[in-house]
């Protein structure tokens, strides 16, 4: 239908070309009856051509279109050799001319429907745009010039309720009479989104499409040909536009506003974190990351009726767990049908895939300790091991207590489970934590705090921030390692680093209180901490410097049973005055000694290994501690 109409058109457009060749007089034809709306049609409301404007169009498309125009354009022109459209043909043969159509800031030249070669005003040849060639004759597509810089993103699933919501404020700021229809999006993660915006296009009518802030060219000039072809886009598709500003620099963001400014498409700029500033007529929209609740309905919908349905207890531990976004548990749910339709746990396997959802964002943040101790790999006080086990059930029952006994109602804050790991280096407590991640089923993610910590004001918050973040999705067991990087006696303020340093401290005890797996801080420092700060922490540990008979017992612990041995004493080598970490180390270097010697492991291996580590800790060997050793 399009094809015939633009044709029928071009014939009209030409027959008047032909009659000013003839010399004659034809009157003004109208447009076509009535009827469906052509391309055409659809072209001229859009960008609000006049009747000449549409003519000239047409006469551009006919030079593709029928293989007569040249000739005919150079008979109408009266010179052979200017057979193609210019101004000046069109000015003194088509109906209705007007000089306005002329300048680039006309329709047909600011919105490149159609492109003059070099040379003069009137006298230069007009070719019309092949993009808009192509929707003339009903062949839509995106601009070739856009590829690789825009992506079509689609609505494919139903948005949970909160998210379905943000959607809805999208698409009625969108459609506001005044001002720009511009908005920004902040929260939840990229994708969902992403989700929301499609969503809120695909209730107006609209192609989302995405263009990260990155891709946007540097160069002024390339950076408006851009907003122009992308307005052009936005009115022919129709379509609207979401730029992902998450991982722009502050030059890329800066230069994201430039490229909005004016523009008349809809457009959304999104982020994770609200963007800083007062943009114009630009709405914020918060998208929240699905409730618990909204999270359980996803997996029910994701696992209904394949067999593999969780009952509602594994569904309640599980959400309250880990954070996931709807589109992960629909990928979950795959894997979790296929995996249970080869005899897997369905609680199981979707535990398994919160936690490599999780794994991606934090790996880079923190150091990932697969979880291989256990508890009889503890050498520590009943006292230490209840307090262990406390922290266990704090964490597993969590959902339990905050919501089914209603405790979160009560309490609103510092709900989290947080703990203090107290003692010197190498007496347990980064074993411990491992031992609670294998029973929790957690990931161990170890954050050395004096990596996080920056002196210039502001960066460690935003640091801790993007540690957060990540492990919310996941509920990790995080370990924040040097605690006493950031913590310490609460000093007089003085100037404003000693300011923002306390600042930092109270925003990482907000986080640790509001974390929704369990967050542990390590100190060989304890007495230099402020109380006010150790009131803030659920659980403290401490992890006392081992015994004779402790160290005895990590002798016999540490080396395995199918090791061989000949004539180790663990009370003498009790008397080595060196913490359990020590201890490991003294066994392992002292096996391979004697795995390179041939022979079995003896006290001789062990005093050689003992001096290397003493060596290592700055330490003398005193006689006291090997005697009797060989």
């Amino acid at each position: 239908m399009h094809q015939d109409a633009v044709v029928t058109a071009v014939r009209r457009v030409l027959a008047r070309l032909d009659a000013h060749a003839a010399g004659l007089d034809q009157a003004a034809e109208g447009v076509a009856a009535a009827g469906e709306l052509t391309a055409l049609d659809a072209l001229c409301v859009c960008f609000g051509l006049s009747g000449f404007e549409r003519d000239v169009l047409l006469l551009c498309a006919a030079m593709e279109l029928d293989p007569s125009t040249a000739a005919r354009c150079a008979a109408a022109a009266g010179d052979p050799e200017r057979g193609y459209p210019t101004f000046s043909l069109a000015l003194a043969a088509l109906a209705e001319p007007h000089w306005s159509a002329l300048p680039p800031i006309a329709p047909l030249r600011r919105w490149l429907l159609l492109e003059p070669e070099p040379g003069g005003l009137t006298t230069a040849r007009l070719r019309i745009s092949e993009r808009v060639l192509h929707f003339l004759v009903g062949l839509p597509y995106v601009d070739t010039r856009l590829h690789g810089l825009v992506r079509r993103v689609r609505a494919e699933a139903e948005l949970p309720d909160s998210q379905w919501r943000s959607a809805q404020a999208l698409l009625a700021h969108w459609h506001e009479p005044d001002g720009l229809p511009q908005a920004e999006l902040a929260g939840a993660d990229e994708r969902t989104r992403w989700e929301v915006a499609a969503a809120a296009a695909d209730q107006g009518g609209l192609a989302l499409h995405v263009l990260r802030a990155e891709d946007l060219p540097t160069d002024p000039a390339e950076r408006e040909l851009l907003g122009r072809l992308w307005e052009r886009e936005a009115l022919l598709l129709p379509a609207a536009l979401l730029i992902e500003v998450t991982e722009a620099t502050p030059a890329q963001r800066a230069a994201v506003e430039r490229f909005t400014h004016g523009l008349g498409a809809p457009v959304v700029v999104s982020s994770t974190d609200p963007i800083s500033g007062d943009p114009r007529g630009r709405a914020r929209i918060s998208v929240p990351a699905a409730s618990e609740d909204e999270q359980r309905g996803l997996w029910a919908g994701a696992l209904n009726g394949s067999g593999a349905a969780m009952s509602e207890t594994d569904l309640r531990r599980l959400t309250a767990q880990f954070s996931l976004p709807g589109h992960v548990i629909r990928a979950a749910g795959e894997s979790v049908r296929r995996g249970a339709g080869e005899g897997g746990d369905p609680a199981a396997l979707a535990w398994q895939a919160g936690l490599a959802h999780a794994r991606v964002a934090l790996e880079e943040l923190g150091r990932r300790v697969e979880p291989r101790a256990e508890w009889a790999d503890l050498v520590l006080p009943q006292p230490q091991q209840t307090i262990l086990r406390e922290i266990i059930a704090h964490v597993r029952q969590r959902a339990v207590v905050h919501q089914d006994w209603g405790f979160e109602k009560v309490l609103r804050r510092g709900l989290g489970v947080t703990a203090l790991f107290a003692g010197g280096s190498g007496t347990g407590k980064t074993l411990a934590a491992e031992v609670l991640a294998g029973r929790l089923g957690l990931d161990l993610f170890v954050v050395d705090l004096s990596q996080v910590v920056s002196k210039y004001i502001g960066e460690t918050e935003k640091n801790l921030r993007r540690v957060f973040d990540a492990a919310e999705r996941g509920g990790a067991l995080l370990l924040f390692d040097e605690a006493d990087a950031l913590f310490g006696k609460r000093s007089e303020i003085k100037d404003s680093h000693d300011r923002y340093a306390n600042i930092e401290v109270s925003y990482l005890l907000m986080r640790m209180e509001s974390y929704r797996g369990l967050a542990i801080l390590t100190t060989n420092m304890k007495k230099a901490l402020d109380s006010a700060f150790l009131r803030r922490i659920r659980f403290v540990v401490d992890f006392p410097f081992p015994g004779p008979a402790e160290r005895a017992e990590i002798w016999r612990r540490v080396i395995p049973a199918s090791t061989p041995t000949d004539g180790l004493d663990m009370r003498k080598l009790a008397q080595l005055t060196v913490a359990g970490g020590s201890i490991r180390n003294v066994a392992l270097s002292a096996a391979f000694l004697a795995a390179e010697a041939g022979q079995a492991l003896s006290m001789r291996h062990l005093l050689a290994a003992a001096r290397t580590e003493y060596l290592k800790l700055e330490r003398a060997l005193t006689p006291p501690e090997v005697a009797g050793w060989v």
